[in-house]
């Protein structure tokens, strides 16, 4: 009986072989694969004399409530803004914008005082 199984895996074709030569769609060599294309290299100087967003500073974590959190969450993703971030910073301006020059000027100082504070 075991002659016989050996000899039926000698009939079975040899699974590993190939019917036809196999060929990448695409083939690469080494110079194209590290050459620049002029067009890019413009188009890059273009978007470095484009006005960048503020520099990214030191992040922080703020407490607040959880339900506050998924307020802002909310209202990143239905706005389509890029982070939380850049809400506060939206609701911040506007809010500021209502203040009095009184209190502009004191939210001035503070800030100021903070920004010393963080520095040592």
């Amino acid at each position: 009986m075991a002659d016989n199984l050996l000899n039926k895996n000698k009939e079975k074709r040899n699974l590993l072989e190939r019917k036809e030569e196999v060929k990448p769609q695409q083939s690469f060599n080494r110079s194209s694969l590290f050459t620049v294309n002029e067009s890019e290299h413009t188009n890059e100087d273009q978007k470095k004399d484009t006005p960048r967003k503020k520099a990214k500073s030191k992040t922080t974590t703020i407490r607040c409530a959880a339900d506050t959190s998924h307020r802002l969450n909310a209202i990143v993703t239905s706005f389509n803004l890029d982070s939380v971030n850049e809400l506060i910073e939206i609701l911040l301006d506007n809010y500021e914008a209502s203040l009095t020059t009184d209190e502009r000027r004191e939210i001035k100082t503070l800030l100021e005082v903070y920004k010393r504070k963080s520095k040592k």
